[in-house]
């Protein structure tokens, strides 16, 4: 092989790389949230109480970044419920400085639970949710369902 094919090789194989590298870098990445709570919750516009411990919130689909998955303790059981949730915008000044779960108490619930509302990101945007479908499947057994 010749110096100038080899160039050209390296110069074809340099150019290919330059054009799919940026393509990789902006595949948008799928958030996962980890909290843990200390008392039973309800999820909100249903009649489903959460007992304490470990969740997971799982942003379902790069292409869709208002589904999330809300998994307890990791994503190795089907999740628990769907949950649907909007952009909450703060001014850039104002972004939150570290994670906060959104709860408020279900006034209305005669045993007032808190009820989970949304969550704030660190540096970025929180979410607010405004839809839930719970799992329903007999397997699932530390959920308490009210009737």
């Amino acid at each position: 092989m010749t110096l100038r094919k080899l160039s050209l090789s390296l110069a074809l194989l340099f150019l290919m790389t330059a054009a799919v590298v940026p393509a990789v870098a902006q595949v948008p990445q799928q958030e996962k949230i980890h909290f843990s709570v200390s008392t039973p919750f309800e999820l909100k516009g249903t009649d489903v109480v959460l007992p304490p411990g470990n969740y997971l919130l799982f942003q379902v689909k790069p292409n869709d970044r208002s589904e999330f998955a809300l998994y307890q303790d990791d994503m190795t059981h089907s999740p628990i419920a769907m949950i649907r949730a909007v952009r909450i915008y703060y001014s850039l000044g104002r972004l939150p400085g570290k994670a906060n779960m959104l709860m408020e108490i279900d006034e209305g619930s005669p045993d007032n639970y808190p009820m989970l509302q949304g969550w704030n990101v660190p540096g970025d945007f929180g979410w607010r949710v405004i839809g839930v479908t719970p799992r329903t499947n007999s397997s699932l057994t530390k959920v308490q369902v009210r009737r």
